[in-house]
C-alpha cells in the first residue's frame, strides 16, 4: 500500500487558526537576502474584539516607576542592524573531495555580522521567528469575539467582522501589527533574523572561526551529546562512530509537490480562458539552486519554493524517505535550508506537516548538529551549528498542532540554558562553561548578545501565553521585561512595553487597567517628546482608538483611526478598522467601498486575506457575489500560490 501522504490530509486544518492575517509591504532593504522576501511585510493582526463583559484578572497591578525620573537613553540601542547570515561565499573548509557537501548553489553561507553588536545594541532588532517571518504574527486562534453592537441595532444586523488588534508581540515589547513601521523607529529591519542577513560591516570569518561567529554558535549540550562530541572529536579522522539513537535522520514527508489551488478556482469560477491569464511561477520554471528558491519566494509562491526545498534537500540525502536513515552528513547550508522549509510550512500554516517533519530534530541536540562532530571538516569550530530562530520555530511549532505543554516546555528548557549561559559568562568562563580566555571587551559583548537572546525567548513565551489565552502569564512577562531588565530599555522600548500591557488588559476586559498602562505609555512619549520634537507615531492614537472601540465609542474609535490614516495612508490595519468602526455604526456601504478602495488602489498591499474576508462578509450582505469574482481577477492577477483562497466565501465546494 502506498504511504505517500497528500497535502490535504497533512494541512493541519484541523489545529489551524483562522485565516485573518495580512500583510504589509515595505521597501526591500538592500542588504535583504532570501528570507527578505518573507520579511518585508508588516504585521500581520490578529482578530479578537475586546469583550467588555469578560471577567477582570484579580491581581496587583504592576508597580509604576515614576515617570519624572526617566531619563532618555542612548539612541544609538534604537539603531537596528541587519544580522547575521547569507553570504555568497562557501564555507572555507579544509576537507578532501570525498568529504565535501553536494554541490549546489549554496543558499546559506556559514559566516555571519557581527551579532553581538546587533543584538545587544538593539534586542529589538534581534526578531524571533515569528518576527522574522514576513513579521507576521503567530497564526492566530479563533475566538474574535463579536464587535458590541451600537445602541438601537439587532446584532443580526452587524456582522462579525475581524479587527485588528495585534495581540502578539514584537520583540520592540509592543505587539506585532499594532503599529506601522513608522511608528517603530527602533526596528527598522524589523521581521529580519540575525541568523539570515550578513551586512558589508560583517567581522565573521570565512571558516566561522571569528569571535562573532563564536558567540553565535555558543551553546550547553547535554551530557549525553558532550560525550558523543567529545568521542567524535578524539577518534580516528572520519573513524567516529554513535548510537543511532543519537544522530538527526531528517527527511521529507511529503511526497506530492503542493499545488497553485487559485488557478483551479480561477477556472472553475471564471473560465478556461481566464485560468490561462494567469502567470504565475512553478518550481520547474526557476533554476534549481539558491536563485530559483529566491525567485519564488520573491514572488509569493511559497508553494513552490517549499516544493523546491524538498529537491535541493535530497542532494544532501534528506529528501523523501530520507527519515529511514542517518544522512551523510549535516552543513550549515542543509541546517538552514531545512529553517527555510520550516518557516514556509508555518508561514502556510501547514502545521501538521511541519510538526512531522520536525520530529526528528528533537530538541535540536544531536551530536551531529555540533560543529565538533565533524573535526575532519570544521577543524576546532564548536558550538551549534542550528540558527537560534529555529529553536524558537521548533520550540513554538507544538501549540499549533494543539499541544501547548510541549511548546511552553521547550521555551523554557531553551530559557534554562540561555540563562547557564549568562551565569557561565558572569563566572569568567565562556558560554558553554570552558575556561576560553575572552577579553574584557568580548565577555560584555557577549552578556549583551545573550541577554538580548534570553529577551527573545520571554516574547516567545509570552506570544504562546497570549495564545493560549494564559493573560496573567503575558502580564507577568511584560512586567519582568519592564521592572528586573538584564540592561536597561530605552524610553522608547519601556513605551512600547506599558502599551502591551494595556493591549493585553483590554484582552482581559479591564478596561480601566488597559486605559491606565495607555496612560504610562503616554506619558512617556511626552518625555521622549521634549528631546525629539520631531518625532511621531501612530501608537498612541491605536491604543486609544481600541480602548474606545471596547468602550462602545465608535464615533471615537472612527475618529482615531482616521487621524492614524492621515498619518501613515498606507497602513492597512487602520483602514480596515476604519471600515468595522463604519459598519458598526450602519454604514455598511461605506465600509466596503473603503474596503473596496483599500484593495483596488494598492492590490500588493491591499490583497491580504483578512481584508478579502471582511470585504466579502460585507459583500454576502448586500448580495454582491460578482463583486467577489472581480477580487478573484485580482488575486489572480497580483498574487502567487500562497493565497488561501477561501477567505473570497466563494462557496462550500470551493
Amino acid at each position: 500500500m502506498s504511504n505517500r501522504k497528500s497535502t490535504e490530509d497533512r494541512t493541519g486544518k484541523g489545529a489551524a487558526p483562522s485565516l485573518n492575517q495580512y500583510f504589509e509591504n515595505d521597501p526591500v532593504p538592500v542588504y535583504s537576502n532570501i528570507f527578505d522576501q518573507l520579511s518585508n511585510n508588516a504585521s500581520a493582526m490578529m482578530s479578537s474584539v475586546i469583550d467588555s463583559s469578560s471577567q477582570n484578572m484579580n491581581r496587583e497591578p504592576v508597580v509604576t516607576p515614576d515617570l519624572s525620573t526617566l531619563k532618555l537613553d542612548d539612541q544609538s540601542s534604537l539603531k537596528s542592524k541587519p544580522s547575521e547570515v547569507i553570504a555568497s561565499s562557501a564555507l572555507n573548509l579544509q576537507k578532501d573531495k570525498s568529504k565535501e557537501e553536494p554541490v549546489i548553489c549554496r543558499i546559506f553561507s556559514s559566516s555571519s555580522s557581527d551579532s553581538a553588536t546587533s543584538e545587544s545594541k538593539n534586542f529589538a532588532t534581534g526578531t524571533a521567528f515569528f518576527d522574522m517571518l514576513s513579521s507576521d504574527s503567530p497564526p492566530t486562534p479563533q475566538f474574535e469575539e463579536e464587535l458590541p453592537s451600537p445602541a438601537g441595532r439587532e446584532s443580526a444586523n452587524n456582522p462579525r467582522l475581524m479587527l485588528s488588534t495585534s495581540d502578539f508581540m514584537h520583540p520592540d515589547g509592543s505587539f506585532l501589527g499594532s503599529t506601522s513601521k513608522m511608528s517603530a523607529p527602533f526596528c527598522e529591519t524589523d521581521g529580519i533574523s540575525d541568523e539570515l542577513f550578513i551586512t558589508s560591516g560583517s567581522h565573521s570569518t570565512p571558516g566561522g572561526t571569528g569571535e562573532a561567529d563564536r558567540r553565535r554558535d555558543a551553546w550547553i549540550p547535554s551530557n549525553r551529546t558532550r560525550l558523543a562530541l567529545i568521542t567524535a572529536a578524539t577518534s580516528p579522522s572520519g573513524i567516529h562512530s554513535s548510537d543511532r539513537d543519537l544522530l538527526t535522520m531528517p527527511g521529507v514527508v511529503l511526497e506530492e509537490d503542493l499545488v497553485d489551488n487559485v488557478g483551479h478556482v480561477v477556472n472553475l469560477c471564471l473560465g478556461e480562458n481566464e485560468a490561462m491569464q494567469r502567470k504565475v511561477l512553478t518550481v520547474n520554471d526557476v533554476t534549481q539552486d539558491e536563485r530559483g528558491l529566491r525567485e519564488l519566494i520573491q514572488a509569493e509562491c511559497y508553494k513552490a519554493a517549499i516544493n523546491l526545498t524538498g529537491r535541493l534537500l535530497t542532494i544532501y540525502g534528506q529528501g523523501i524517505r530520507g527519515s529511514s536513515h542517518p544522512s551523510k552528513l549535516h552543513t550549515v547550508h542543509s541546517t538552514q535550508l531545512w529553517f527555510t522549509r520550516f518557516t514556509l510550512l508555518v508561514k502556510l500554516q501547514q502545521f501538521s506537516l511541519a510538526w512531522d517533519e520536525a520530529e526528528p530534530w528533537r530538541d535540536l541536540d544531536q551530536p551531529d548538529l555540533y560543529f565538533q562532530f565533524y573535526p575532519e571538516l570544521y577543524g576546532g569550530r564548536i558550538g551549534s551549528m542550528v540558527p537560534f530562530s529555529m529553536r524558537l520555530l521548533l520550540a513554538e511549532l507544538p501549540q499549533y498542532v494543539k499541544k501547548p505543554e510541549i511548546a511552553m516546555e521547550r521555551l523554557h528548557s531553551i530559557l534554562a540554558i540561555v540563562r547557564k549561559m549568562l551565569s557561565n559568562l558572569r563566572s569568567n568562563r565562556s558560554e558553554d562553561g570552558s575556561q576560553l580566555e575572552l577579553s574584557q571587551n568580548d565577555r560584555m559583548e557577549s552578556k549583551k548578545f545573550w541577554a538580548a537572546r534570553e529577551t527573545r525567548i520571554l516574547h516567545s513565551i509570552t506570544n504562546c501565553a497570549l495564545y493560549q489565552r494564559e493573560y496573567s502569564l503575558a502580564i507577568q512577562i511584560v512586567e519582568q521585561l519592564l521592572l528586573k531588565p538584564r540592561f536597561e530599555p530605552s524610553l522608547l522600548v519601556k513605551r512600547s512595553l506599558y502599551s502591551a500591557l494595556g493591549r493585553i488588559y483590554l484582552q482581559l476586559g479591564d478596561l480601566a487597567g488597559a486605559e491606565k498602562y495607555f496612560s504610562y505609555s503616554k506619558k512617556i512619549k511626552e518625555i521622549y517628546q521634549k528631546d525629539n520634537p520631531n518625532h511621531q507615531d501612530i501608537r498612541e492614537l491605536v491604543d486609544y482608538g481600541l480602548l474606545a472601540l471596547a468602550n462602545n465609542s465608535l464615533q471615537a474609535a472612527y475618529e482615531h483611526f482616521r487621524k492614524v490614516s492621515i498619518i501613515d495612508p498606507s497602513n492597512i490595519m487602520v483602514l480596515n478598522n476604519i471600515a468595522v468602526c463604519l459598519l458598526n455604526m450602519g454604514r455598511l456601504k461605506e465600509a466596503y467601498k473603503l474596503l473596496e478602495d483599500t484593495v483596488n488602489s494598492n492590490p500588493v498591499l491591499g490583497l491580504n486575506e483578512k481584508v478579502l474576508l471582511n470585504i466579502c462578509t460585507l459583500y454576502d450582505l448586500e448580495c454582491l457575489n460578482t463583486s467577489k469574482f472581480n477580487l478573484l481577477k485580482l488575486i489572480s492577477k497580483y498574487k502567487g500560490d500562497s493565497v488561501n483562497i477561501s477567505c473570497l466565501n466563494l462557496g462550500p465546494n470551493i
